[in-house]
């Protein structure tokens, strides 16, 4: 299996793979690159997960070929793909999420999937080791794909089981002090990740900050605007303002980039990148950092800080592209208690209520305590 160029010809993209069965050479032409890798992906999962579909190539018989198919869950997802039209890593993604509901259910007629099928699924995710929030994931692809199914006539709607609620791993996120730390030992391009995750809330990696540039950001208004990573269908962009003791270093940022002609905010040696694992790591160590903090912290930070801050859980929400509060509230709840028992302290004391409501061991320390301020 691999990809090759062919230069002056209408496609010049061509995929090509031995056929498993035959022993064949086979390829596909495309136009463009991305296409090409598409197609090599699929010929791959069908290599390593589903041989039999390549027993056409045996030499069926015209009639065979021709033959009505019942649509199974494979065939169904093979035209799923084909219309959604995913990116190399959204495939990648997909084909890591639908191994097991086709290894269980791949030659199953779409018309006699159940629940209980779904059930065994669940069950089978269950007994890898990944984590609850994992085998979720998983299901919501499987879900989203008997759906598309529904939409388009293949089956009827399927009843999903009801999953237990994921309890989300909780991580400390880096204090001020470990944040000076890591600055100071910091490569230019990580120092741009810290700023940017700690400063500005904006997700780590390449949903977000690795793919900003210079169009986003407005310096005359003091916004930065950050294209959100699809999981706030409704705000596909939000704007984050651009604090003001921050101004003269993207200012500062903004110059180099143009001396060296990058368009984005994160590169090294003027390329984009994709990652930052290594880079993040070799600075822990040089930071002399032991416990775990991985770089999406950076992002944990900035709203564990907002809402220590005493900032409303709406505007950090909006401020960070969460849809709702609610996994503001799932991950800062530590913070926001806190808030809850400085806020009850402050409250007015109840020195006036009736003396019959009052204990009277509560009434004898409340009287001495009255009787020293007046001291």
């Amino acid at each position: 299996m691999a990809i090759r160029e062919r230069k002056g010809r209408a496609s010049p993209w061509q995929c090509y793979w031995n056929n498993p069965i035959t022993g064949k050479r086979e390829c596909a032409n495309f136009l463009t690159k991305r296409e090409a890798e598409k197609h090599d992906s699929l010929i791959k999962h069908r290599i390593r997960f589903d041989r039999e579909s390549f027993e056409r190539e045996k030499g069926e018989s015209k009639e065979q070929e021709e033959a009505p198919q019942e649509f199974t869950l494979e065939i169904c997802y093979l035209a799923y793909l084909k219309q959604k039209q995913f990116t190399k890593a959204g495939l990648q993604w997909q084909m890591k999420c639908m191994r097991t509901p086709l290894e269980l259910l791949g030659a199953t007629p779409i018309t006699q999937i159940t629940t209980r099928d779904i059930e065994a699924v669940v069950e089978k995710l269950r007994q890898r080791p990944i984590k609850a929030v994992t085998v979720r994931d998983y299901i919501k692809v499987l879900k989203s794909v008997l759906r598309w199914c529904h939409t388009n006539g293949f089956c009827d709607a399927v009843v999903f089981p009801k999953l237990p609620p994921a309890h989300y791993e909780k991580f400390i996120p880096p204090t001020p002090e470990e944040l000076h730390a890591i600055l100071a030992h910091a490569s230019p391009h990580i120092i741009r990740v810290i700023i940017l995750g700690a400063q500005l809330g904006v997700r780590v990696g390449r949903s977000e900050l690795l793919s900003l540039t210079w169009e986003d950001v407005d310096l005359e208004r003091r916004v930065l605007r950050v294209h959100g990573a699809k999981k706030n269908l409704e705000a596909p962009w939000r704007e984050v303002p651009i604090r003001e003791s921050l101004l003269p270093v993207f200012q500062a940022w903004r110059d180099q980039d143009r001396q060296e002609g990058v368009d984005y905010l994160v590169s090294y040696n003027g390329k984009p990148l994709d990652r930052i694992c290594r880079a993040w790591t070799n600075t822990m160590r040089r930071a002399g950092i032991t416990r775990r903090i991985r770089p999406y912290d950076l992002r944990h930070a900035f709203g564990t800080e907002m809402v220590a801050a005493g900032v409303d859980v709406g505007t950090v929400a909006s401020l960070m592209g969460h849809s709702n509060p609610t996994m503001l509230l799932t991950h800062y709840q530590y913070v926001m208690d806190k808030q809850k028992r400085a806020a009850v302290e402050a409250l007015p004391s109840i020195s006036d209520v009736p003396k019959l409501h009052v204990p009277k061991t509560w009434r004898r320390d409340d009287t001495a305590q009255h009787a020293e301020n007046n001291e």
